[in-house]
């Protein structure tokens, strides 16, 4: 399903357009001038025969600057429609999103570890919830701190230790800015998201919604657009509490702000995301007092257990440059035609107008739709570093395309190149293994650059006797490979090499004792820990009010 989007992604291209308007004049001025010399004689014939160039060379000249026109636009990479294409994904990562403004400090939860009427702070509890997701998540993860603005603390990193460590040190007093921007944290998220990045990316936001620029709905909505999924984790009391904002004087009322979470929440998925799939909402709320909080953020984490990964569908732009070849094509063939037919012989350029319709239409709703074209593009959207868009091409040829077919023989190879390129080695392993490369009927050059790839593939993960094998067959299909003799060499050296080392290490005494560093682990463990916690703690100043916003 298409909607409406426009975009140019080179508009300097479109400069070049003004380059038809001296091609006008210097027209123009040249027809004059043979006017002119046309008209000395004055006789029926030269006044029919000015007539009849000035209407082919200014037809023609309109049509050659529409054909110029038509291709800078193609070559500024215009698109104004979107399209749901399937991207694949393998492992995820977690954007946490702390709320850390003066509201937080608001001391109206109940700790569900103890009974009575022991109130905590909604930071407090922040930091039991988030540990306790961190415990039970087996992706990789990140920090942003939302205060007044948004700030990456912790990129994208699998160390738990240094996230526990962060999460104790949560307060306000770590960023300077005043106020409390909800959006700008989860805009930060979104912009420190890589471009090529295999992984599913996900945003929790730990916050009482309490915010002072109300960015939050801007900030979810450019979210849908990029098909992130937000959780917004609600903490705190609905009811009225009374804290002291940053300035240590001004006394402010706060409260969690669900209702107003939810209906953000709501707008979002229905004006973003309802209008392309009808499947689950992205934009979530989620109240952590309610049983089973936890878990319902835990699993919109998608897990597969097959080897095939997780297939999730982008929202990506349709770039127009062949509808605007084919309008090209069709400008320049009516330029030729005004150019050799006279206005009398009007039924055969009638009849030639046809004919070149016609064959616009079957070039643009035939060839330029086929499985060999999303190869194409895809190969092209690889050579420019869009593995994501390339990938999303390769899925469609190979699913559109008959199984055991050239095109889908072609397709998969691309594919597993491309997955060699973003480094998923299993995943390009998985692919080429659906390939029947030991068939003498593929090309030559189909089947040594798959098994060419096969070798590095098993080269990255260290398998060196298995990739000298791939190599030796690459050559075997293609013998002018010079790529694979060069690595097969290297690959044998490699072995060589290990199978040295291997003999050395058995050469020397078995009775060697190792010195037992677990008390030096444990002592470097805790310096770790001890820096990372100085450093939390260095961020940490008197908060200023730069802007006159109430700092809570």
């Amino acid at each position: 399903m298409q909607f409406f989007s426009f975009s140019i992604e080179k508009p300097q291209f479109l400069l070049l357009i003004l380059l038809i308007f001296p091609a006008i004049l210097y027209v123009i001025l040249r027809l004059r001038r043979i006017s002119r010399t046309l008209s000395s004689t004055e006789t029926n014939t030269s006044t029919a025969l000015v007539k009849s160039l000035k209407f082919s060379v200014l037809t023609r000249t309109f049509f050659r600057c529409l054909a110029w026109i038509f291709v800078v636009l193609a070559f500024s990479e215009i698109s104004f429609s979107s399209k749901k294409v399937p991207v694949h994904k393998s492992g995820s990562n977690v954007f946490f999103v702390f709320d850390i403004s003066y509201s937080m400090l608001a001391k109206d939860v109940a700790t569900p570890y103890q009974t009575g009427k022991k109130r905590i702070t909604r930071l407090e509890a922040v930091k039991l919830y988030s540990n306790s997701l961190l415990e039970r998540l087996s992706s990789s993860f990140s920090a942003v701190l939302a205060k007044g603005d948004g700030f990456v603390a912790i990129p994208e990193t699998e160390d738990s230790a240094i996230m526990h460590n962060m999460i104790e040190e949560l307060s306000p007093t770590l960023m300077t800015s005043s106020g409390s921007s909800l959006g700008k944290g989860i805009e930060a998220a979104i912009n420190a998201i890589s471009l090529h990045s295999s992984k599913s990316q996900y945003i929790w936001v730990f916050t009482d919604g309490d915010e002072t620029d109300s960015k939050l709905e801007k900030a979810l909505e450019m979210a849908a657009k990029f098909r992130i999924p937000v959780t917004l984790v609600g903490f705190g009391s609905e009811n009225e509490s009374e804290i002291t904002a940053g300035d240590g004087k001004t006394i402010v009322k706060t409260a969690l702000r669900a209702k107003k979470m939810q209906e953000l929440a709501s707008n979002a998925n229905k004006h973003y995301y309802q209008k392309i799939s009808g499947s689950q909402a992205l934009m979530t709320y989620v109240d952590s007092h309610e049983l089973g909080s936890a878990w319902k953020i835990l699993n919109q984490i998608k897990k597969s257990d097959n080897d095939e990964g997780v297939f999730s569908y982008e929202v990506q732009k349709v770039n127009q440059h062949t509808l605007f070849i084919c309008l090209t094509l069709l400008s320049l063939i009516l330029s030729f035609v005004f150019s050799e037919f006279r206005l009398s012989s009007f039924k055969k350029i009638k009849n030639l107008l046809s004919t070149t319709l016609i064959f616009a239409s079957v070039f643009t709703f035939s060839s330029c739709l086929s499985e060999k074209k999303q190869i194409l593009d895809g190969v092209w959207a690889w050579y420019e570093g869009k593995y994501t868009s390339a990938t999303a091409d390769f899925l469609n040829a190979s699913s559109k395309s008959p199984k055991g077919s050239l095109a889908n023989q072609y397709a998969i190879f691309d594919l597993s190149a491309t997955y060699l390129s973003m480094n998923e080695i299993d995943f390009a392993i998985q692919r080429l293994s659906q390939l029947n490369l030991d068939d003498e009927t593929l090309p030559s050059d189909l089947r040594s650059s798959g098994f060419y790839n096969m070798a590095l593939a098993y080269e990255q993960k260290g398998d060196y006797q298995v990739a000298a094998r791939y190599f030796k067959k690459a050559i075997l299909a293609d013998t002018n490979n010079t790529k694979a003799k060069i690595n097969l060499e290297l690959c044998e050296r490699e072995l060589v090499e290990k199978q040295a080392k291997s003999t050395q290490s058995e050469m020397q005494g078995v009775n060697e004792e190792k010195p037992d560093n677990s008390n030096l682990s444990c002592e470097l463990f805790n310096l770790i820990r001890q820096n990372e916690s100085k450093k939390w703690r260095n961020m940490a100043s008197n908060s200023r009010q730069e802007d006159g916003t109430i700092d809570y």
